[in-house]
């Protein structure tokens, strides 16, 4: 699955709960596949926090269906 279709398909994924996925630049994360090394990029998950447990779920299933090995979410600075 290429980097496209991978962050389509996490977008669909994480668009009920109201976040976003974006891959954060460049950066790639190192996994293992088979016998051999895999680099795939690293996806941010961008929005109001839906609560860890979700963000869980979220990452397990994003990493299940797309094979992206890291998933990261972007901490917002508290607003008064």
């Amino acid at each position: 699955m290429g980097d496209e279709e991978s962050l389509r398909l996490a977008n669909t994924i994480v668009h009920p709960h109201g976040l976003s996925a974006k891959f954060l630049g460049e950066a790639r994360s190192v996994g293992v596949g088979g016998d051999f090394r895999t680099y795939t990029r690293v996806l941010v998950l961008i929005g109001p926090h839906p609560g860890n447990e979700v963000l869980a779920s979220l990452a397990t299933e994003i990493s299940n269906q797309t094979g992206i090995n890291r998933v990261t979410f972007q901490l917002a600075a508290a607003t008064s």
